[in-house]
């Protein structure tokens, strides 16, 4: 019989060796056992642990496969945020890209890096003193959710930061994603147990690692490789992403594999290379991401509010395949508009399992001379839905059916209207619709209630618990309890986020109650204009019509909003369920030559992004306007401005430059 000594001496062998073995097969993608003989090992240290448990470790690979279960996830907030990245689709706009660096620079010696951009899901991992604290996903970037017991199942995660000098603390930032192989491997077990497969690795890779179960996650292999640091304290010095790359090296932290240096031109061959060549790495990417190498200048740059100037996403071309259409449904949306949808025989896309496409409207059908039985190319650019390009005619073989313009509404069964490109559901009370504005309400686009997605909305409906968006501010304990997959701790957030939203600007007011024609930009300017809800009660289309931006459609749609008794009661019982709705604050300082002009933005600003350079003309008492007209009093043109530059020019509007902007707002 082994000694107690013994016994320790060989646990802590084994520790050591599998986390040298995760480190070579993870890391340095250079395994030094195969598969059985790891296994063995894990084995061998999951029973000494068992019967020894004085002897298990809290970094022990064992712990890596978790068995809590939770309501759901904590917020994280991150410092700084999680920015996303602009994107560029040509080598034209890479060069734009590179010519604002060099103007803001003053520069010409410029080294940039390159990496493959992951198809995943982003996430921040804490390192405090070398131990691994905390680990969450990008969320919103300002705060994502607590998912510390899921990434630790991730076997290439160090539990412990190695190399010579160990930070005090680090927040490291990479991709979660998910292999070809482990993908396909997951989706023939849950065929076999008649599961619905995921759509593509991505989802997969998100899927797993949001899963409230961690022992979920631990069985399935995802992948992590960390590009970028949120902030490092008591580190060594980190001037330039090259030396970050070797100092997660040695830390154990997992580096793209894929990465070069150098200027434009090798940024260029490493692109061409990979969009030809992405196939045989065995994982999903959708592009290269660009940039600066050094991090001095990257401050010099700075970011926007919402993305890094020194940094871009070169995105890889849209995507092409050739199927069959098969049918056609008909979907209805918030405002009763239908659009087409076809259902094609499935086919990969880049990775990608399509087997919808948007057909977009009757009158796109038409041109496309589309039907049933067609062969059509299909593309897929990013994220955006797949859409039919084209129809290859030639390929018809006489049994092909035309797609027939529908005379009813799918849901409810009432006549549609024809309005120019669109027929559309005019009854207020189809379910379709309904169901819609529901989950436009909750959504990002409406009152952006946080952790309330499509499928609890659906399920309330289904239950009978909500068949209003007032009855959604009437939520309490009790409803949400009674659904489906609902833990306590998850509805307490879902009715914190409720609470938050429930005072609001006019404007979030207009932009949530989906009204037709009425998005974020125009609820603001109508917002701003008349100030208060009561007076949008009683407001006329004239009245209306005289708002900068505000034409005949969008004072009609409003106008019909507000007179309808049944939107009005809608509003009334917001109101009874603690609705606030403040008056419309804009905040200005008049500033001479600004205040009351019409700026439009156009073209490509090198200083600060279009968003922003609007705020600052609504801010000094300017208007910022989308369109050229004879109203316009300046038109401020960026690099590669277009036609609304000409139309300024045809028009005789004041042209100005950024440079010109910039002093007249005083230099802010």
């Amino acid at each position: 019989m082994k000694s107690k000594r013994a016994i320790r001496e060989r646990c802590d062998e084994l520790v050591a060796l599998i986390e040298k073995y995760n480190h070579h097969y993870y890391t340095l993608d250079t395994p030094l056992v195969d598969d059985a003989a790891y296994d063995e090992l894990m084995r061998e240290l999951a029973s000494i642990e068992e019967k020894h448990p004085e002897l298990r470790r809290l970094d022990s690979p064992t712990s890596k496969v978790g068995d809590v279960i939770s309501d759901g996830f904590d917020e994280v907030r991150h410092d700084p945020p999680m920015q996303s990245l602009g994107n560029v689709f040509s080598g034209d706009e890479l060069s734009e890209f590179d010519g604002r660096i060099r103007k803001i620079l003053g520069t010409e010696e410029i080294v940039y890096s390159v990496e493959l951009k992951f198809d995943g899901l982003a996430v921040e991992l804490l390192y405090d003193a070398g131990r691994f604290d905390r680990g969450s996903t990008r969320g919103n970037g300002e705060i994502g959710e607590d998912v510390t017991a899921n990434l630790s199942s991730i076997r290439a995660i160090p539990e412990r930061l190695g190399g010579d000098t160990v930070p005090e603390y680090l927040t490291a930032r990479g991709e979660v994603y998910m292999t070809h192989r482990e993908f396909e491997r997951i989706n023939r077990g849950r065929g076999e147990r008649g599961e619905q497969p995921f759509a593509n690795p991505r989802n997969a890779a998100a899927g797993s690692l949001r899963q409230i179960n961690p022992r979920v996650t631990a069985e399935r292999e995802l992948s992590i490789a960390f590009y970028g640091i949120g902030k490092i304290s008591g580190g060594p010095a980190l001037p330039d992403q090259q030396t970050m790359f070797q100092f997660f090296k040695k830390a154990g932290l997992p580096c793209p594999e894929n990465v070069e240096f150098g200027n434009l031109g090798r940024i260029r061959e490493f692109y061409n290379y990979w969009v030809q060549n992405r196939h045989s790495l065995g994982y999903d990417i959708d592009g290269v991401v660009v940039k600066i190498n050094d991090f001095a200048m990257r401050d010099k740059i700075g970011s926007t509010s919402k993305a890094p100037r020194w940094a871009v996403a070169w995105k890889f071309p849209a995507q092409e395949a050739i199927t069959v259409l098969n049918s056609v449904d008909y979907q209805v949306g918030r405002t009763g508009v239908i659009t087409p949808v076809g259902n094609l025989d499935p086919i990969n896309i880049g990775g990608v399992f399509v087997k919808r496409a948007t057909l977009h409207n009757f009158n796109e059908i038409a041109r496309l001379d589309l039907r049933i039985g067609d062969a059509v190319k299909v593309i897929r650019a990013g994220d955006v839905i797949p859409k039919v390009l084209a129809v290859l005619a030639e390929k018809r073989t006489g049994s092909e059916r035309p797609i027939e313009t529908p005379e009813e509404c799918p849901s409810c069964g009432s006549a549609l209207s024809r309005e120019e490109i669109y027929v559309r559901c005019v009854n207020n009370d189809c379910e379709a619709k309904l169901q819609e504005r529901l989950r436009f309400f909750v959504s990002k686009d409406g009152l952006d209630i946080e952790f309330f997605g499509p499928d609890l909305v659906q399920r309330l409906y289904d239950a009978g618990i909500v068949q209003s968006v007032a009855d959604i501010l009437r939520l309490g304990a009790a409803e949400l309890l009674a659904v489906e997959r609902m833990g306590e701790k998850l509805s307490e957030k879902i009715l914190a986020s409720i609470e938050k939203r429930k005072r609001i600007p006019l404007s979030s007011l207009l932009r949530a109650l989906g009204i037709r024609n009425v998005g974020e930009h125009v609820a603001r300017v109508v917002a701003q204009s008349v100030g208060s809800l009561e007076r949008l009660y009683n407001i006329t289309a004239d009245e209306l019509m005289a708002i900068n931006e505000v034409g005949p459609g969008v004072a009609e749609s409003i106008r019909e909003f507000f007179g309808s008794p049944e939107n009005l009661r809608l509003i009334d019982e917001m109101l009874a369920a603690g609705l606030i709705v403040a008056d419309e604050v804009v905040e200005t300082r008049v500033l001479k030559g600004v205040a009351g002009k019409t700026f439009v933005f156009t073209g490509t600003l090198v200083r600060m992004s279009r968003t922003e350079a609007e705020a600052l003309v609504e801010k000094h008492g300017g208007r910022a306007a989308g369109s050229v007209s004879k109203k316009t009093d300046y038109v401020v043109a960026g690099g590669e401005a277009g036609s609304k530059l000409e139309k300024a020019r045809q028009l005789g509007v004041r042209v100005l430059t950024e440079d010109e902007f910039q002093k007249m707002i005083g230099g802010e």
